[in-house]
């Protein structure tokens, strides 16, 4: 199903924030504990919930966009169909959606993380 909105800039936009940050939370995941590590997630622990908070906003974004785009497309059309509105709302909502299904695990990833570092900050 995703792969039928893959020509929208706003879904490409949270596939590719979500890919990106998933890779970086992976590699802090399965990183040595060490010095150099700890460094890497102190950084990363202040760069990756700002990311991660605009995957919802992208969502939000792409389903303005979409409502504004079935409302002018109505605006211009002589005649009310009712299947062209029901799928021109739910294309615009699978943003909002998709945004909302990549930040929460995203979100539960970083706060492992960051107890991990908390952990070994202590230690």
């Amino acid at each position: 199903m995703l792969l039928e909105f893959a020509g929208n800039l706003v879904v490409l936009a949270i596939v590719g924030l979500a890919l990106f940050c998933y890779v970086v939370e992976f590699d802090l995941l399965l990183g040595n504990r060490d010095a150099q590590w700890k460094r890497q997630a102190a950084t990363w622990l202040g760069v990756l919930p700002i990311m991660l908070s605009a995957l919802p906003l992208l969502g939000l974004l792409g389903t303005i966009t979409g409502l504004l785009t079935t409302f002018r497309a109505m605006a211009d059309s002589d005649e009310l169909n009712q299947s062209f509105v029901s799928s021109g709302i739910a294309e615009a909502l699978i943003t909002t959606q998709l945004g909302l299904i990549m930040v929460i695990p995203g979100l539960l990833l970083c706060s492992w993380i960051r107890r991990r570092y908390r952990e070994l900050a202590k230690s």
